[in-house]
């Protein structure tokens, strides 16, 4: 597997995603985050749980980034932003970004927490695959954020 000849392993993962790419849903990437968290939680991890944390965690920013590849570049932000497991780094990155990128992008991405947080309320809360409740305080906290830095700018740009 990726040896001299055959193909390197991140073309082979990158191949697999793309393809599969209608499969994805959000329980495949709570399942995936599930796992994650059940190998970190181990009282005793070995060299070979190390490996497959780092794995499992490579393929998941692989799926999210190609979701997001249908929302662009705001989806791949989002999604990489509830990837911050605390809250403080997240909305750090989040701050800095929105520093860079400014009102426009902001708009942008409150417009798909919106949207995301409209379809969470909207889902069946019956269903095993509910959204899960962290991904939703996640999304809540970006949106809060948003709104914060929008009002913030609208109100510097109307005193100048």
């Amino acid at each position: 597997f990726g040896g001299k000849d055959g193909p390197r392993p991140e073309d082979v993962l990158d191949e697999a995603i793309a393809y599969e790419r209608e499969n994805f849903t959000p329980g495949f990437l709570r399942h995936l985050n599930g796992q994650i968290e059940r190998i970190n939680a181990s009282p005793s991890i070995t060299q070979e749980g190390l490996r497959m944390v780092e794995t499992l965690g490579m393929i998941l920013i692989r799926v999210v980034e190609e979701m997001g590849q249908n929302l662009g570049e705001g989806g791949v932000v989002l999604g990489q932003l509830v990837g911050y497991e605390k809250d403080e780094e997240r909305i750090s990155v989040l701050r800095s970004g929105l520093q860079v990128r400014g009102i426009d992008f902001a708009q942008e991405l409150r417009t798909l927490t919106e949207e995301a947080l409209d379809g969470f309320s909207a889902g069946d809360k019956n269903r095993v695959d509910a959204v899960d409740p962290v991904l939703v305080e996640r999304v809540r906290s970006i949106d809060r954020e948003l709104v914060s830095f929008i009002e913030k700018e609208r109100i510097e740009n109307s005193t100048c």
